[in-house]
């Protein structure tokens, strides 16, 4: 029996996760949108038709799921880690090779990995296969092959020698139990709203926007207009910002 290396530090990657691009963890803007307009209807103020003028703070929010995924498999994979820890997030400079991926330190439960991967022999044959295969418009870094992947990781007791290998390996064992990521989502997601990463809000909440740029006026201007409205009862058919007012009054 080989001896099974308990707590190494593994930094590696998370498994599940597959991006922000397009995927169910993107920010819901719309919802965003949907939330303001109502606020603004209740102020008496036009509804915005886009989220063009959004500050969002994505970084945190990105930042937020990325813990709270941490924290959700680090429960669901507690047979096979002790401890998963975020470190930060890898953002590919085009998404047409690669996506998003979550970089943490994961403390294994060797033996139970070890375990699992021989238990499911054959599974995890055709997961290298698939996964592992080069092909045109592929060439993959690491083998296909069991015997490869033994020979890395001590049979599957130490993940030190490439880190890929815990990361591959841990995704494997979610695929075989279930765990996706709409298995998390519901957990990720509780506490985290959208709302709360709009840096501008109050701008959003309570000014007016030009009719040409469709920028927020600035307070006084957006005031003098809002005080109109109340005072009338007309909602303008045109507003303008300063800038826009000036170029129209220098034709």
């Amino acid at each position: 029996m080989e001896k099974i290396t308990e707590k190494q530090k593994i930094k590696t990657f998370l498994p599940v996760f597959n991006g922000f691009y397009n995927s169910i963890w993107d920010i819901e803007t719309s919802n965003i949108l949907y939330n303001v307009n109502e606020t603004r209807e209740e102020n008496g103020l036009p509804i915005l038709e886009t989220d063009e003028n959004f500050d969002i703070e994505y970084k945190e929010y990105e930042n937020d799921i990325a813990k709270g995924l941490c924290e959700s498999l680090e429960e669901m994979l507690s047979d096979y880690v002790e401890n998963i820890t975020f470190e930060n997030l890898f953002h590919p400079k085009t998404y047409n090779f690669n996506t998003d991926s979550v970089n943490c330190i994961i403390i294994p439960k060797a033996q139970n990995i070890r375990d699992f991967i021989y238990k499911n022999k054959d599974a995890f044959c055709e997961y290298l296969k698939k996964n592992y295969t080069s092909y045109d418009g592929f060439i993959s870094a690491y083998s296909s092959f069991l015997k490869f992947w033994e020979c890395e990781t001590a049979n599957f007791t130490d993940f030190s020698i490439n880190e890929h290998y815990l990361g591959a390996i841990l995704n494997f064992i979610c695929i075989q139990t279930n765990i996706d990521e709409m298995a998390l989502y519901s957990e990720v997601m509780e506490g985290i709203y959208a709302d709360n990463y709009l840096k501008n809000c109050a701008e959003c909440y309570e000014n007016l926007t030009c009719t040409d740029c469709g920028e927020f006026l600035n307070v006084e201007d957006g005031n003098l207009v809002k005080k109109y409205i109340e005072n009338t009862g007309i909602t303008p058919s045109i507003v303008l910002c300063e800038d826009c007012a000036g170029k129209l009054a220098s034709i």
